[in-house]
Order: structure tokens, then C-alpha cells, then sequence
């Protein structure tokens, strides 16, 4: 269902897949870390698996495989991630010129991710959107759980005094796309055309888009209160 545009005060945005280009880097590194630590899996099982997940979904993964969490887990992943991360990652097309419209029109925005901080901060710095968020970012790691757990999503909506059912979600998981269903937020799941024959298993009542533009469009004008 279409979120209506009219109540809506703040726009929520996961990150990775929604404001950067960074899941694919992500992956590449993290697939190369499993197959270090012994996992026999390729890069499109590494994407289908981890996608959206946090690392306590890796750290499940070589329990369930009966391989060793390696002691430097995660630091030195994240060391080789954000390396990567920070020659490598752009803006989801729209993106720049998305923020740039919510903040001509007086929108509150910011992100909510099941990544860690200093990942947003790198990713966002790289693809030119840090200026616009400043410290309006917000870990589940700081909230103490991950999506699909609604917590991050609700922190975020405290943190601006907004009501939940008047905030709008933008995500690319399906953990993502459940999170706001549990926080009774609406919901836009951002596809790109070449996944609409292959979405993620549930929608938990997303309204698909596939384009970031299509955000501008739904939201309108800002309504004065």
C-alpha cells in the first residue's frame, strides 16, 4: 500500500543498497573472509545469505558449519571491509539529488542500519552524503538489536519526536522490509527492475518502488502543520 504522504514527518533510510552502493563490495570481502576461515560457499550464496543480516548471522553461520570464529572476528574483517569500502563505494543513482529535495522541502531524514557506525560514516562520506545526515545516524549495534527486531527503527523515531505511523521506511530486505511492519511503520522496498521477477521472500507489506526518484514523488510537497 502506498504510504500517504500526507502524514508522514520523517524519512527513515537503511543504508547499504538504499543510499550506497555498498553491498556488493561488502560481500566481496566478506565472502573472501568465510572462505578464509574454511566455508565452502560461493559469492551469490554469500550475497543471498548475508544481505540485510548482521554479523551475528555470520558468526551463526560457522557455528552451524562447525568452523572456529577466528579471534580477531570482526575487527579485522571490518578493517578489510572498510578499506575496500572507502576507495570503492558510490551513491545509489538519486540518492544525492533525494536528500538534496527532502531538505529544500524541511523533511526531517536520517539512517537506521544494521551496520555499525563508522561503516555508514565511510560509506556516506565516500559517496558524498555525510554532510547531509551529520549525526543523524543510528546503529542497531546501539540499540541493542538487529533487524528484523524493530528497535533501530523506533530509536530513530524517538530520537525525532515523530510517532511511528507518520515515518517512512526506505529499504532493499526483506529483514528490513519486517522491521517496519513491527515498528507500524509504512514501508517503501526499493527493487531495482531487474529484481522484480526475483524479490525478496516477503514484502511484509512494502510498496514496491524501483528507483530512489520515486521517493520525491510519493512523499509530494511538505504539508505545513
Amino acid at each position: 500500500m502506498t504510504p500517504h504522504r500526507r502524514s508522514i514527518k520523517l524519512v527513515i533510510f537503511d543504508c547499504d543498497g538504499v543510499l550506497v552502493e555498498s553491498e556488493p563490495i561488502f560481500n566481496r570481502v566478506l565472502h573472501r573472509y568465510l572462505l578464509y576461515c574454511g566455508a565452502r560457499i560461493s559469492l551469490v550464496e554469500c550475497c543471498a545469505e548475508f544481505t540485510g543480516k548482521s554479523r551475528d548471522a555470520v558468526e551463526d553461520y560457522l557455528t552451524a558449519q562447525s568452523l572456529e570464529v577466528p579471534s580477531g572476528w570482526p575487527g579485522d574483517f571490518y578493517d578489510q571491509a572498510l578499506a575496500a569500502l572507502s576507495q570503492e563505494v558510490t551513491a545509489i543513482e538519486g540518492a544525492v539529488e533525494l536528500v538534496q529535495d527532502l531538505r529544500a522541502k524541511g523533511m526531517d531524514f536520517c539512517v537506521a542500519s544494521n551496520g555499525v557506525r563508522d561503516k555508514m560514516k565511510v560509506t556516506l562520506a565516500r559517496a558524498g552524503l555525510l554532510p547531509f545526515f551529520g549525526e543523524h545516524m543510528f546503529s542497531a549495534y546501539e540499540v541493542g538489536a538487529s533487524k528484523p527486531a524493530p528497535d533501530v527503527f523506533l530509536h530513530a523515531a524517538r530520537q525525532f519526536g515523530v510517532p511511528p505511523g507518520d515515518c517512512l521506511v526506505v529499504e532493499d530486505s526483506s529483514s528490513g522490509f519486517e522491521a517496519a511492519k513491527r515498528a507500524g511503520m509504512p514501508c517503501l522496498a526499493l527493487l531495482p527492475p531487474a529484481l522484480l521477477d526475483s524479490p525478496p521472500a516477503a514484502l511484509h507489506g512494502a510498496h514496491r518502488i524501483t528507483a530512489l526518484q520515486e521517493v520525491a514523488q510519493i512523499l509530494g510537497p511538505r504539508v505545513q502543520n
